[in-house]
């Protein structure tokens, strides 16, 4: 039985690309700005045996979709969103909050002297550590409305300050409260690393929460921003007279991107079917290993038919990360949503893209296919197509971090921002800990080489018996709290 899902949408980028995503989902599902529900459509057989001279009128449907899920009914018969909105400047939340009153205004947590985390991710970890009582609270309240907690889920950047240290408490937190009784998966904004950041900490900032992660998350879709921005505005059916006029349009075209992303991955869980009606069953098929659990996506054009749906679904052109060279895959989850989908033309897409698509050794050459369902309040006739797949497209964008990262920690630049003072043992002590963040990355881009050659499952096995002695032998090893003085 699919159980609910509690969002979290953590610092600025969180927010802004949660405002898009509940938007999206509202749209789906039919509620107005502030939570009440629109009169569900009339089918489209029924309204075609509509006949004013016998005195037909057509029937409503009766709603076959998932909105406990994702959204709570209140006392006033209006639905809010299951999120918590987490920011240490109040500026993002309060535009979301007016924008869509239907958000819970008691699940909003900001700074009260709203000076943020400064991009800097020890000044997030240390509020998050300050305040985890009060955030807790706020989790624990959402999950008590919940009949059957399946997962919680996390959308933030680990860029700046908020979505990567506050981020980073609250994997630790939601792994220590509920990690053996519900899922964690998350959504990850990385950085651009193409062009000149704002944050010149970036590098720092991801490699820190990139290792918890790694330790807490079932699951991590990746949205690469090189990649966003590369994404021709025709691509996905933009006005062609349209311009971006300032850097905050582009943003905001990124997080519809991103939002319609999330939106279509929960297709198959708010308008249920014969599968894939859990996020369980979804990681289940998308993460073989604990150690590869990197997720990327593509969103692919409407006005296609369902062949060239999924054959698209494998151009790098709609792929939401940054791909360089040849890639492997390793599971492969292809969506297509609509009515009245042609059969026959979505098996000989699937024919095509098996003999084009290289997998690794060690797997079966096997194309996953969710059938979902599009909404009855979205009147196109035109199917869409999502990919969901782990491959070695990963490498790249961790490499290009860890690449950055190093030049920064090669000359110890700038991490006077992560300690309290000048002292050289204390810098020593910090750069130590950053480098061993830094070592867990590395594993993670191994894994994935490593995964490639047909003998990875049984270095699999023996990997997973070090592991166990590691942990035993490093126990409280790392507490970021005492290496950083928090």
């Amino acid at each position: 039985m699919p159980g609910e899902t509690v969002t979290l949408q953590i610092g600025q980028c969180g927010n802004q690309v949660g405002l898009q995503y509940w938007s999206r989902l509202a749209l789906e599902h039919g509620l107005q700005a502030d939570g009440t529900t629109q009169p569900y459509p009339i089918s489209e057989v029924e309204n075609h045996l509509n006949d004013p001279s016998t005195g037909y009128r057509p029937k409503r449907s009766e709603r076959d979709d998932r909105l406990d899920l994702f959204f709570n009914l209140t006392e006033s018969n209006k639905y809010t969103p299951r999120a918590i909105l987490v920011d240490l400047e109040p500026s993002v939340v309060s535009k979301a909050t007016a924008e869509l009153p239907m958000f819970n205004m008691r699940n909003r947590h900001l700074c009260e002297n709203g000076a943020g985390a400064g991009n800097n991710w020890k000044h997030g970890y240390e509020y998050g550590l300050n305040h985890q009582e009060e955030l807790i609270d706020i989790i624990d309240r959402e999950v008590d409305k919940c009949d059957n907690l399946g997962n919680f889920q996390l959308i933030h950047s680990i860029a700046g300050g908020t979505g990567s240290g506050v981020g980073s408490l609250l994997l630790e937190l939601l792994n220590d409260r509920y990690g053996e009784k519900s899922l964690i998966n998350t959504f990850l904004v990385f950085p651009s690393n193409e062009k000149a950041s704002d944050v010149v900490v970036q590098p720092y900032n991801t490699v820190l929460t990139l290792k918890r992660l790694t330790e807490f998350s079932n699951g991590t879709f990746v949205f690469d921003n090189d990649a966003l921005n590369a994404i021709e505005e025709t691509s996905l059916n933009y006005d062609r007279n349209r311009r971006f006029t300032s850097k905050s349009t582009a943003y905001a075209e990124a997080n519809k991107l991103i939002a319609l992303a999330l939106a279509s991955i929960s297709n198959p869980i708010r308008f249920p079917s014969y599968m894939y009606s859990s996020m369980e069953s979804i990681l289940l098929s998308l993460v073989p290993t604990n150690q590869l659990k990197f997720i990327l996506t593509a969103v692919v054009p409407h006005k296609l038919n369902e062949q060239d749906i999924i054959l698209e679904s494998i151009n790098n052109r709609y792929k939401l990360n940054t791909v360089t060279g040849p890639v492997k895959y390793i599971t492969m989850l292809n969506y297509v949503i609509g009515n009245n989908v042609n059969q026959m033309e979505l098996k000989k897409g699937l024919m095509r893209i098996n003999q084009k698509v290289d997998f690794v050794p060690w797997c079966p050459r096997s194309i996953n296919l969710v059938m979902g369902k599009k909404s009855p309040y979205i009147r196109e006739r035109t199917s869409a197509g999502l990919q969901a797949s782990n491959n070695t497209s990963i490498i790249h964008v961790l490499n290009k971090t860890l690449n950055h990262y190093d030049r920064l920690a090669k000359r110890e630049a700038y991490i006077n921002y992560y300690t309290d003072s000048n002292n050289r043992e204390e810098i020593s002590r910090v750069m130590d800990w950053f480098n061993e963040c830094r070592e867990e990355v590395q594993k993670v881009i191994d894994e994935y080489k490593q995964a490639q050659d047909i003998s990875y499952l049984d270095e699999v096995e023996d990997y997973g018996d070090d592991v166990l002695d590691m942990e035993e032998d490093a126990q409280f090893e790392d507490d970021p709290s005492q290496l950083l003085g928090l």
